[in-house]
Order: C-alpha cells, then structure tokens, then sequence
C-alpha cells in the first residue's frame, strides 16, 4: 500500500527531472510519470517483446532501469542484476540476515534457535494445560487451588512467550507468501544500488555486485511482513522499518533516527518546502532530511499506499483523501493548510496515485478508479475497472499519453487520461504484483516468474 494545474504538472516534471539525475527507485522517482516515454500500447507474452527473463523466485518488487542496467529482487533474499539491452542476468546476490553476524552471533543463534523449538513446544503443552485447568475451574468454580493454579499456568505462559519474543532477533522476520521478504524496490544512483528487505537488513552493492555493507537495521514488527522501499536524498540513505532513519549511503553508518515509530508499507517522499529537502511519509510527517527533525505532522494519512507532491500540495490518497499545503514558516517549520477533503470508498488502496494535468487517478483493490480534481477535490468520475478478478496492487502510472493501471492477475488497461478517460487497450502477461516502469520505447514488467521488456 502511498497528486493540479499546468503549473503543477510543470513543477511535478522538473521534480521528475531533479530525481532522475540523482537516483532511480521506487515509481522511479516518486512520482510514477514518465512524460517522455513512448511505449506500446499492445502487448502480451508473444507479442511486442524484445526479450524475458526468466527470474529463480516471485517478487512484488519494482524493476529500476538505470544505465544500461536493470535491477530487481527475488524472494526470499536475492537481488539480480539484468543487462537492459538484452535481459541476460550479469550478477545475482543473496543478502542474508546471517550476513550480518560474527562467528560468535552464529553460534548464539543456533543456541536460541534450538532453545526456541524447545519453548514453542512448552507454550503448546501450557496452552494444553490451561485448556483443562480452565474446564476443572469452570466444574468447581470456589475451589481456589484450581483457580490458583489456572493463573500460575497463564503467568508461566506470558513468561515463555516474552522468551520467544527475545529470541526472535535470531529468527527471519514474520511475513506472509503475498508479501514476502522482497516487497520494497532497491535505489540507484547508476554507480551503486542500495537494497532493503522484509527481514529489516539493508544492503550496498556496486553496479558490479560487489557488497559495500551490509547491516541489520530493526525486526519488522508486522506479522505481513514489510514494503516500505528506500530512497535517496541530500546524500542520505533514507530507510523505514518501524523507524525512518537515515544512513550513510557509502558506510551504513547511521545519522538520524526518529524517535517515533511509525510503520507504513508505503515510501516516503521527496520534496522540498522552500529550500528544505523533505521526506513526507505515509503517515502525514513531514521529516528534514538534513537532520531528521520533525517539521510537521498530521498532514495526511496512508495506511499502504505512498503519497505524492506537488506544487507544494501533499496528496494522502485512499478512502479519507487529503491534499494539504506546505509552506516554510517563520520558525524553521512547515506550516500546513488543509486544501481539501474527499471521501472515497471504504476500502483498501494498496496502489499508489497518479498526477496529470491537474486531475488525480485513484484505484482501489478491487478496481473502483477515481478521477478527482487535484485543485477542489472534487470527484469527477467513478468507475469499476473491467480488470477481472484479482488485487490492484500495482500503482497507476502515466507513460507518455497513456495511463496504465495494472491487477495482479496480469491484466493491464491503457487508458487515454482525462475527465472522461477511456480504455484503449487490455493486455494480458503473467500475474504480477510490481508497478511497470518506463524508459524510451520500453515497458519494463517483473512478473512472478519473469523479468519482460516491452518495447516497439
């Protein structure tokens, strides 16, 4: 799971061009709009393909083009490199939580990993217990031996379970087969790539995949794992666990860390408010990259997508939509007006928003597609998306003059954008979860089994 004029669309093009030449992450720069791009509008897994992939693993994570080179991960550690101009693999690397021991964390590890079994194995015998102490209690409910041992059971079970929860440094991380390990888009500024996975390591390599660092940052605290992708800005490494820090895009070293933990499965996003380089994230912070301070809060609210800027207009996109303004303040702030409010359908948008030409484009996971007006707010049209059945996980992006709007059963509709929008084209590949991006006349696509690229 995280957008007004042609002034707006210009400042969102020049902030489009400012990140390009940076670094290329997710939606490449934040924005998912790639005016200059040509790409077809047909397509399928015959048809219009100037080579495939195939990859060792399913991944929801987004291809980044750069160079001449391509990168995207696989579950449940790996990130491949793929040559752009002929798709062949040039390097794959596994970056695993182990990586980040020594000899000695190892030996600990397989010290409490074996001490886990044993204390999962005792939380099942006390929750037997308690089963039946509960039932003897509830035959004779004023016998307080029964009553007193029923608690002792519950206390000795918090006690093993909090065990568990100490041991689980030495454990993968919790997550769930939609989600996985490789949900968030690596980051490169063409020399390096930057990585950050569901088991809460981050890793450097160079474009020749030799590892510059590698560190565990914090254990994701979702049972459904993590998505949140890393992003680069003002020479900072900017990365969200459960905290958003920054680090050291050359050494990993650490810089700032906020003290607040705010999970959310969608990236954070970079701007500037004034002369102030900005990260704002789902969760309405707005964050100095210099230093981490928090310069503004409650500005919108994602709980899966990832919210978009725009002349100085902050866009939180799903069922209660937001657009807030931005602007310094005397103080070193940011002072926040709200622009409007628009209330969409109760429920769950994993995808995130597009921006064009004043009009935002909005879809839900079950293919209900907004147009709203970026300046009032107003919703000016509503519709289900013949996407057949399946999730819309991928985020709505323009290429050219086509908007494309992907579910992942692998159906993808190009549209023509406007107020009254039409589909000009659905096309069929292998299920994916990944949002498609653009460069040129080429359609890059990560699909569960393959690496496409579409092209004229």
């Amino acid at each position: 799971m995280r957008m007004t004029s042609a002034l707006a669309l210009a400042a969102a093009f020049l902030t489009t061009a400012a990140h390009a030449q940076s670094s290329v992450g997710w939606r490449s720069d934040g924005t998912g709009t790639y005016p200059d791009a040509d790409p077809p509008v047909t397509w399928s897994a015959d048809k219009s393909v100037v080579w495939k992939t195939p990859l060792p693993a399913r991944s929801n994570s987004s291809p980044v083009v750069v160079g001449d080179r391509v990168f995207v991960c696989a579950e449940p550690d790996a990130l491949l490199c793929v040559g752009a101009k002929d798709g062949r693999i040039l390097w794959q690397r596994h970056v695993k939580l182990s990586d980040t021991w020594t000899a000695e964390d190892r030996k600990l590890a397989e010290a409490k990993e074996k001490e886990t079994e044993a204390l999962k194995k005792k939380h099942q015998w006390l929750d037997d217990e308690i089963n039946k102490a509960y039932a003897a209690r509830k035959k004779d409910i004023k016998n307080q031996k029964l009553r007193k041992r029923f608690k002792d059971l519950q206390k000795e079970q918090r006690e093993v379970q909090k065990q568990i929860s100490r041991n689980a440094r030495w454990a993968s991380a919790q997550t769930e087969r939609t989600n996985g390990y490789t949900s968030s888009t690596p980051v490169s500024d063409g020399k390096h790539v930057w990585v950050l996975l569901g088991t809460g390591v981050a890793a450097c390599f160079d474009r020749d995949g030799d590892r510059k660092w590698i560190q565990f940052l914090e254990r994701p605290r979702q049972s459904h794992g993590h998505s949140a992708s890393p992003v680069l800005a003002d020479g900072k490494l900017l990365v969200s666990v459960h905290y958003l820090r920054a680090l050291e895009p050359l050494t990993g070293k650490q810089l700032w860390q906020l003290e607040k933990p705010r999970h959310a499965w969608g990236t954070p996003f970079i701007t500037k408010v004034g002369e102030t380089t900005v990260a704002v994230t789902p969760k309405g912070q707005v964050v100095r990259v210099a230093d981490g301070a928090i310069l503004a809060e409650g500005v919108g609210y994602l709980e899966y997508a990832s919210p978009i800027v725009a002349d100085g207009v902050a866009y939180h996109l799903e069922g209660g939509a937001r657009a807030t303004r931005l602007a310094p303040a005397p103080d070193g702030t940011v002072k926040k007006e709200g622009v409007w409010k628009a209330t969409l359908k109760r429920d769950r948008y994993y995808a995130s928003a597009a921006l064009v030409d004043g009009l935002l484009y909005v879809v839900n996971r079950r293919n209900t597609f907004y147009v709203i007006d970026a300046a009032k707010g107003a919703i000016v049209k509503s519709e289900f998306l013949p996407l057949g059945r399946g999730t819309d996980y991928p985020s709505v992006t323009l290429a050219g003059k086509h908007l494309y709007v992907s579910s992942d059963n692998g159906t993808t509709l190009v549209m023509r954008p406007g107020k009254d929008y039409k589909v000009i084209a659905t096309n069929k590949l292998g299920p994916f979860r990944s949002t498609p991006v653009f460069r040129g006349t080429r359609m890059y696509v990560r699909t569960w089994k393959h690496l496409y690229c579409i092209g004229k």
